[in-house]
């Protein structure tokens, strides 16, 4: 991790508990990792959402072609043949 910065709170008390439980079971060896971890995750997915819609959007202002689906479809059958275990 680069440079941090301290960062102060508040959070209800089931939802620390709810961290405190993954603390205990060690899936994270501190209150911290666990929202570090956590942050780090709805930042992810922020990302990903913003990354789908500038797909939609370039989908929607330049729809594929007859063409561009057949191919499409016959890469998607391809992927599906090599039974790839990704």
């Amino acid at each position: 991790m680069s440079e941090a910065t301290q960062v102060a709170f508040q959070i209800d008390n089931q939802r620390l508990a709810e961290i405190d439980a993954l603390v205990a079971d060690h899936e994270f060896r501190s209150r911290a990792e666990a929202l570090r971890a956590a942050v780090g995750e709805f930042l992810a997915q922020r990302r990903e959402a913003r990354v789908d819609a500038q797909l939609e959007a370039g989908y929607r202002a330049h729809p594929q072609g007859a063409d561009e689906a057949a191919w499409a479809e016959i890469s998607v059958e391809s992927l599906r043949e090599a039974d790839l275990d990704w």
